[in-house]
Parts: structure tokens; C-alpha cells; sequence
């Protein structure tokens, strides 16, 4: 029997079993790269393009990459990205051409793509290194958890027509406001966080607390909507290790986390996170705090996804796992078709996987793009088969 959109998402993200087929999850393209702009001139495109329409407020949604795709889930809301007010501010004169945002002190610049030549807003540096920095910008602007968009509806009529009118391609994630650690780090700099978490733990806590303060709130107000699966993007590690230590994570990151994932839990929410990077070892601390899903699982960083699922994968969904950063960008249509199947033969087996790439698409080369795809909808189906 065939499964909806919405069926397949929860059966999979419970850990409920082997769905009909694996659900598609990915990221999707890169605007400012050479894969977009392949997609923008394809035939593929104007064969998807597709808006859906909500009858509570009549505005319409363009879905056509998620169509492109064939996602089962996506992170998107009727909300979007700015539940709070990620206001930016003319840079230090230090930083010339530059933006800060007020609420975490990351600094941006505009610098044109090399491939491309399109404008992309690159992550320059962190200002707010110094509690002295940081406070007179909150007490002069707002902290996060003050500058949260009241002006946004929250009402379950709002949400369940959004819901609706995306039911027949997909089943909405709707996406937290802070990464909370991404924003610490890149808002102090990682040296800078090093050194206050030795020398002055109670700021990291501090601007953690209320990082995770600003996420519990608009969690009560998403599941005053009638969102049930939340999603927080949130990096943890570099290629091959971790940002911070395990100790770090513990001491620092954890109690936050645990937090936001128990806001959820309350609520009868499930959550899944984005991490880039090396993050196995810390994933059992993560699953014991809460969580419900990780997406990302990347190979080029040393994710080992055939030891997480042994080892959680009765009690974590996994989404991702093909390797975008090798074997998509520089392999044969053959090599990804082969890495979808690595994937799938990995992850899959008893449910609880969502086949898809680690990160957004770059520079893949069009014929993998299509690979991939292919690759992915000739596999997906339960019970598996590789002939």
C-alpha cells in the first residue's frame, strides 16, 4: 500500500518500521552556484514548476525544486527564516563593506562566487569577543529572545492550510530560529570561546542560555500552531573531529540542547538537526537528550554511518549520507549511482533512513545531478533490491 507524504515522514522519523519506499530528503541547491543555474535552464525545471496556494491566507509557495527532488520532507514554514529579528547594522568601520548582525555578533560581506561570479553572503569573522561588546549591543538593540517577530500569526488555522496545500509533494519541518553553537562560535570566534569557556564559563553560559531561551519560545509557539516535527540547523565538527571536545559538549552545549530538544518533547514534538562534520561521538549524548533525527552524516568528515546505525539505529532517524563533497562533485554518473546505493545499503535496512547528499548541492556536475536522482527513486523502494 502506498504511503502519503506525511505517513512515510512519521513512520520513518518513529523509527516505526520499513515504510512503503525510502523517503527523499536533501538541502537542495546552492542559489549562488553552477548547479542552480544548470537547474534553471533544465527542461526538468520548467517540468516541476509548481505553486501551491494556502486557503487561509492566499498566499502561494513556489515548490518547484522540492518537485525537482521528489522530497518526502523539507524545512519550511509559513513563518520562514525570521521568527526573530536578525537585524544587521552597518559593520565597524574595522570591517569595511561589511554587516554585523546585532543578535550574535557574526560579521558578513558580500564576495562574488568564483565559479559563478554571483554575490553570496560570506561569514567574514566574529565581533562579539568580549562580554563588554556583546552587552552593549543587546542592551542597545534587544536580546534574541526580546527581538522575536510578533507581528507572525501563529494560529493552527495558518498552519493547517499551509500543511494542506503542500500534502500532495511533501510534508513541511518547521526550522528553529538560532543555531545556537554556530552562533556562539562564529559571534565570539572559536579562540575567543576557548578562552572564556576556561576563564569565564558563566558568559558562554550566559549567551547559550539565551540562544536556547529564544528557541523554547518559538517552539511554545510553533506547537501552538500545530507543528509536529521541528528542525534546527546547528554545526558540531570539522572535517575529521569535532569543534569542541566531549567534554566541552557536556559542560557547555549539552544542557541547552537538551533544553530545546525536551521543549519539543513536551509538546509532543519531534526534532531533527543539521550537523556538518565528524559528530559520532557525540551523538549518543545527543539521542539520550532528545533528539529524534540527524542529517548530514558526511562522509569526507569521517562519518562512520554504518557504526551509527548499528549502534542507534533503533533509537535515531538518519538523513543524508551520500557524498557530496567527493564523489557527487568529481564522480561518474556511475560512481553516484553506486554511492546512492551505498547509502541506501547502509541506512535503510529496517527503516529509519532518509536517502539524500550530506550538504546543499555546489558544483555537482548536471549528468550526477540527474544520476543521483535517478539513482535514488530506482533504489528507494522496500523491500530493498539491488538487482
Amino acid at each position: 500500500m502506498s504511503l502519503s507524504k506525511r505517513e512515510r515522514v512519521f513512520r520513518t522519523v518513529e523509527l516505526d518500521g520499513e515504510p512503503d519506499i525510502i523517503p527523499i530528503f536533501t538541502l537542495g541547491f546552492e542559489r549562488t552556484a553552477k548547479s542552480f543555474l544548470a537547474f534553471n535552464d533544465s527542461e526538468e525545471k520548467k517540468e516541476c514548476d509548481t505553486w501551491v496556494q494556502s486557503k487561509a491566507t492566499n498566499i502561494k509557495y513556489l515548490i518547484t525544486e522540492q518537485r525537482f527532488w521528489n522530497v518526502d520532507a523539507n524545512p519550511m514554514d509559513p513563518w520562514g527564516y525570521n521568527k526573530v529579528k536578525k537585524k544587521l547594522r552597518k559593520a565597524p568601520p574595522e570591517y569595511p563593506d561589511c554587516r554585523l548582525e546585532i543578535i550574535s555578533g557574526r560579521l558578513f560581506k558580500n564576495v562574488k562566487q568564483v565559479e559563478t561570479g554571483l554575490d553570496y553572503s560570506w561569514y567574514i569573522d566574529g565581533f562579539f569577543t568580549s562580554p563588554e561588546i556583546l552587552h552593549f549591543y543587546w542592551d542597545k538593540y534587544g536580546r534574541p529572545s526580546e527581538l522575536i517577530n510578533d507581528r507572525y500569526n501563529y494560529s493552527p488555522r495558518i498552519w493547517e492550510a499551509y500543511v494542506e496545500a503542500l500534502s500532495p509533494y511533501l510534508y513541511p519541518l518547521a526550522p528553529l530560529a538560532i543555531a545556537p553553537l554556530e552562533a556562539l562560535f562564529e559571534g565570539m570566534t572559536i579562540t575567543k570561546v576557548a578562552y572564556h569557556m576556561r576563564k569565564n564559563p558563566h558568559f558562554i553560559h550566559e549567551v547559550m542560555s539565551e540562544y536556547a531561551k529564544t528557541n523554547v519560545e518559538i517552539i511554545k509557539r510553533l506547537a501552538e500552531a500545530g507543528v509536529e516535527i521541528v528542525w534546527m540547523f546547528d554545526d558540531l565538527g570539522y572535517k575529521g573531529q569535532t569543534i569542541f571536545s566531549l567534554k566541552h559538549l557536556r559542560e557547555f552545549i549539552l544542557p541547552y540542547y537538551k533544553q530545546i530538544y525536551q521543549a519539543c518533547r513536551k509538546r509532543g514534538m519531534l526534532v531533527i538537526q543539521h550537523s556538518c562534520g565528524k559528530i559520532d561521538e557525540f551523538l549518543p549524548d545527543m539521542v539520550d537528550a532528545g533528539l529524534n533525527g540527524i542529517q548530514a552524516l558526511e562522509p569526507a568528515a569521517g562519518v562512520d554511518l554504518a557504526h551509527i546505525k548499528e549502534t542507534l539505529g533503533d533509537r535515531l532517524c538518519l538523513l543524508g549520507g551520500l557524498d557530496s563533497s567527493r564523489v557527487l562533485n568529481f564522480g561518474t554518473a556511475k560512481e553516484v549511482e553506486e554511492e546512492v546505493k551505498r547509502g541506501i545499503k547502509t541506512a535503510a535496512p529496517g527503516g529509519g533512513y532518509f536517502v539524500g547528499p550530506s550538504h546543499n548541492i555546489l558544483n555537482m556536475p548536471w549528468e550526477n545531478v540527474l544520476a543521483m536522482r535517478s539513482a535514488i527513486e530506482k533504489y528507494r523502494k522496500y523491500p530493498l533490491n539491488f538487482a
